[in-house]
């Protein structure tokens, strides 16, 4: 796929885990597990939410990256992506909790047990030998994730949060380049003036 398309690809990679983790033990079904914002979550049951985005200062990079004999790519970028993850369940009020809370519990686990990604194909990354992508759960403060679920008239539901990084947005730009070919050294000798 194209380097554009890193984002969708770490959030279906997150699907992938939760899905495979949860259904059907505690979920009847895949489809009730998806992307979406907590103001627009239609029937899903587990929700992830990409609530915010930002470049990882640590890893910028300046310098041009070589790609063959005549051609170089401009630097990439890479990103932190931040994520929270809801529960939707519909079941009777009286079993609920219980269940949402074993939810959460499974997530947890699955998250801790394959807390990388493979860079190249965004799966679980436990034999990979190349770059990862650390899934990382964010210990934040109650006011920050009140202040992150900004959906009006709608109750706070305890959620998830979880950083996945660093994910890599390769440049599409490159430049041709002339390798140098041939070095001519010369050696000139200078006379000196007597005084």
């Amino acid at each position: 796929m194209a380097d554009y398309s890193k984002i969708a690809e770490v959030g279906n990679g997150i699907l992938e885990l939760l899905k495979e983790a949860l259904v059907p033990e505690l979920l009847n079904s895949a489809d009730q597990i998806g992307l979406c914002s907590p103001e627009d979550h239609g029937d899903f049951t587990v929700g992830v939410w990409l609530y915010d985005l930002a470049e990882d200062s640590g890893l910028q990079m300046h310098e041009m990256i070589d790609e063959g004999r005549n051609s170089q790519r401009y630097p990439s970028v890479y990103l932190i992506l931040r994520y929270a993850i809801t529960l939707y369940l519909q079941s009777d009020l009286k079993y609920r909790a219980v269940q949402e809370h074993q939810i959460l519990g499974k997530i947890i686990q699955t998250l801790k047990d394959h807390a990388a990604l493979d860079e190249k194909t965004c799966m679980p990354a436990e034999h990979s030998s190349g770059r990862t992508i650390r899934l990382q759960m964010q210990e934040l403060p109650v006011e920050e994730k009140i202040r992150v679920w900004t959906v009006p008239n709608v109750p706070y539901k305890t959620s998830l949060f979880y950083t996945a990084e660093p994910v890599e947005i390769r440049s599409a730009r490159t430049r041709n380049v002339k390798r140098v070919r041939e070095i001519q050294y010369g050696i000139e000798e200078q006379k000196r003036k007597r005084r």
